[in-house]
């Protein structure tokens, strides 16, 4: 089993070095790591550059985006299974032990999700999410909660589906799990933080409003099934967001926003340069 990650990069010279940090000091979990950089006119070439001995592919060069650069990062990739982290959120100390050790013990799993951190400019958490794992029959009914930062695939399964749509900007990562939905892909889940998505005010959903809505037309007129409006959709997200709270999830996870609210990643969780590292679910997986 051999996990390839990709990072696509723009102008994020700010945020990049921590994400490199967080999979670089996780290196023995990872079989390949490949950074596309779109042509930054920041400091990202220089921050990669100190970085470059434990990255195996770079480069900084125009590009057609997100969805190119992380296409064509999977395109030269050669592990079982793929996954990527953008510029600028992190995975979690210990977080691909936790997804190497999965996949080993679950051979059946197409794809895996886990549970994340939200985190500001300054890495510092301000939610936690302990979201359930995938399916499709929750999907039909409008509930797809998936954390991209978490999910890894296998490849043959990327490729079965056709791979990410480069011409998708907002909602590439979301139309590429309707399409695994629609594959009968076996999604598993790994009870535990193992990612931070980090938000601030230069992300896409900040800036690109109007894309955005352009492209969840898209989805809703290609994956009425899965994703829109209608009596469905909305009466699963009720049922969802019930079975949160009567589940204890949603109750812990406020609890652990409370409790590190304030803390950075690293206060929390353990530095990326050490082995020492808490995850609050301990190393259990599920499907």
């Amino acid at each position: 089993m051999k996990i390839s990650i990709v990072t696509p990069s723009f102008n994020q010279a700010r945020f990049l070095e921590q994400t490199l940090r967080s999979v670089i000091s996780q290196r023995d979990q990872v079989h390949e790591y490949f950074v596309f950089d779109g042509g930054s006119t920041d400091d990202s070439a220089d921050v990669i550059r100190r970085y470059a001995d434990g990255i195996d592919h770079w480069v900084s060069e125009s590009d057609a985006g997100q969805g190119d650069a992380i296409r064509r990062g999977f395109a030269r990739a050669t592990g079982d299974w793929l996954g990527w982290i953008n510029s600028d959120d992190v995975y979690l100390p210990g977080a691909l032990e936790h997804i190497a050790r999965a996949i080993e013990v679950h051979p059946e799993w197409d794809v895996l999700t886990a549970w994340h951190v939200r985190m500001d400019e300054n890495s510092r958490i301000v939610s936690a999410h302990r979201m359930p794992g995938e399916s499709a029959r929750w999907a039909r009914w409008g509930v797809t909660h998936v954390n991209q930062q978490t999910c890894f695939f296998k490849r043959s399964l990327y490729e079965k589906v056709g791979g990410i749509r480069p011409d998708l900007h907002c909602v590439l990562d979301t139309e590429l799990w309707f399409r695994f939905f629609d594959a009968g892909a076996r999604w598993g889940h790994v009870p535990a933080y193992l990612a931070g998505f980090r938000v601030h005010g230069g992300q896409k959903w900040s800036t690109l409003r109007e894309r955005y809505a352009e492209e969840f037309g898209t989805l809703d007129r290609a994956y009425p099934r899965y994703h829109g409006g209608g009596p469905r959709h909305y009466a699963g997200r009720a049922m969802h967001k019930a079975m949160q709270m009567l589940s204890g999830r949603e109750i812990a996870a406020r609890r652990d926003a409370r409790r590190w609210s304030g803390c950075t990643v690293e206060e929390v969780f353990g530095r990326w340069d050490r082995t020492d590292i808490r995850h609050e679910a301990g190393d259990g997986a599920r499907a």
